[in-house]
């Protein structure tokens, strides 16, 4: 029977493990480094590899710091705020804390209401919703801090699984629409630094003598030291080891559009997670926020994924017709009218799917854009 509860908690600890190396793989270049950043400013020993982007992780290294002088100034006793700091340090990459109360009173030797009690002091620092349990309980964090009360209303009314929540809240389909897009928005990880449209791929390839030379920006820590350091050296290895299982793949597959041909082959991501012996959820997690630079820009690894159609239905591709279309239009083409030469190029999509890549292309619809030829504007 003892053996039997050993296996169970052996069983139950690998499982945890697992959870905690996951969001890692999944994890772009920026919050890696973030992360190293906050290992560098607890040990000097840290030596960081390849990939680093400085401003990052210096914002990394102060953060911790930033959080102890908001306890420090906060209410409670000295042995309260001493298990606050601890969270913190427990903290993951995203600033979140994904951990069960009764874990961490295990981890910590207390009871499961003062975790209770310190994880709900985390969630009064800034930033908004640091050490929350998970995506969904920081965007309700969000929720709670923004401008418009509606947004918190109609959340907590969906969370409660009330039928006709406009009618409930007196809100018309429209305004309810309007409401139900902003908290589609709300964050769900803290904002660890600053925003910013910048990408971070995490490989360059590249065209050197008639030949492709692939230079790899994935971070890395060069050596090991305590249990946590060497917990983050085998972690960042293996999401290195399966991001370039994946990308060989790719790579392989997708050749012509790397030498500069304007063709993505049919690849899915059950056909890679095949080739190299992974679960075809973990190749999705693995290519979030995963990008590529080349020759011909900067793109997502996403993108390399198409349907087995001859041209490929990438989203990629049909951006950049859409993009091509608009760029060369003599007057205004409406979503229809782009809709149409997509069929005709042999991209047969929706016409509300355009209008969505318009807009994140950053075009207006053909009324604005009229406006825009009408005033001289580019």
């Amino acid at each position: 029977m003892q053996r039997q509860e050993q296996h169970q908690v052996q069983r139950q600890q690998l499982t945890q493990d697992m959870l905690r190396r996951l969001p890692v793989l999944e994890a772009d270049r920026a919050a890696i480094v973030f992360q190293l950043g906050r290992l560098a400013a607890r040990s000097g020993q840290v030596a960081k590899g390849n990939g680093m982007v400085e401003w990052i992780a210096d914002a990394g290294a102060g953060f911790e710091a930033r959080l102890f002088e908001q306890i420090e100034e906060g209410s409670g006793t000295e042995a309260e705020k001493a298990l606050q700091r601890q969270l913190v340090l427990a903290l993951d990459h995203r600033g979140l804390l994904p951990e069960t109360d009764a874990m961490l009173a295990d981890q910590f030797g207390v009871e499961e209401s003062a975790i209770e009690s310190a994880r709900r002091a985390l969630l009064f620092l800034e930033p908004t919703c640091v050490g929350a349990k998970n995506e969904h309980e920081c965007q309700y964090r969000h929720a709670i801090e923004h401008d418009d009360p509606l947004v918190l209303d109609v959340f907590e009314a969906m969370e409660a699984g009330f039928d006709d929540v406009p009618g409930r809240l007196g809100l018309s389909a429209s305004e309810f629409d309007r409401v139900t897009r902003l908290i589609a928005t709300l964050p769900k990880v803290p904002l660890l630094y600053e925003e910013t449209e910048q990408i971070f791929p995490e490989l360059e390839v590249r065209r050197e003598d008639g030949q492709l030379v692939t230079t790899w920006f994935t971070p890395a820590l060069d050596i090991e030291a305590d249990a946590e350091l060497t917990w983050w050296h085998d972690t960042l290895a293996m999401r290195a080891k399966t991001l370039q299982s994946i990308w060989d793949v790719i790579a392989e597959r997708q050749a012509d559009w790397l030498n500069g041909e304007l063709v993505l082959h049919p690849l899915t991501r059950k056909e890679v997670a095949a080739r190299i012996g992974k679960h075809e959820s973990t190749v999705g997690r693995a290519i979030q926020q995963k990008f590529v630079r080349t020759e011909g820009g900067t793109m997502a690894w996403r993108d390399l994924f198409v349907r087995a159609t001859v041209r490929g239905q990438s989203p990629f591709m049909i951006k950049r017709i859409i993009a091509e279309l608009i760029c060369s239009e003599t007057a205004p083409l409406s979503d229809q009218a782009l809709t149409e030469a997509l069929a005709n190029e042999g991209y047969h999509v929706t016409r509300r799917t355009v209008a969505n890549y318009r807009e994140a292309l950053g075009f207006g619809n053909s009324r604005e854009r009229e406006r825009q030829l009408w005033k001289g504007e580019s």
